[in-house]
């Protein structure tokens, strides 16, 4: 695919992605329904470390707001995946901790992390 069209099409994801996210906010969730939503993760139930944006478990009454949704249930597999990717938050996070006035930066990513087309 020629970078003008992956950018375009990186571009319409993107987009799709903000209307799902507004819709899931301001529809109200069906009972015993929930939708994932990137979310500051400050109180939440799951264990998740403080202070970092991760996808939560969410509903909404359809006013604009969220609540997290507390009882879902998640196994050892999905425990593991939960916790690779929080780690990988928060090595990113320490790489840029000078720029969030948290420290000293320390980047410890050792692999290409680039999505492909991405320079």
């Amino acid at each position: 695919m020629e970078t003008s069209r992956l950018i375009r099409f990186l571009i319409s994801l993107i987009a799709v992605s903000i209307v799902d996210a507004i819709r899931s906010l301001i529809t109200p969730t069906p009972e015993g329904d929930w939708f994932s939503s990137e979310v500051y993760t400050n109180g939440n139930p799951y264990g998740i470390e403080e202070d970092i944006v991760f996808s939560m478990p969410c509903r909404s009454k359809g006013d604009g707001d969220y609540e997290l949704v507390k009882d879902v249930i998640i196994d050892d597999c999905l425990r593991q995946r939960i916790k690779k990717s929080e780690a990988e938050l928060l090595s990113e996070k320490r790489c840029v901790a000078h720029l969030t006035r948290e420290g000293v930066a320390y980047c410890d990513i050792r692999e290409d992390t680039m999505l492909p087309g991405e320079q």
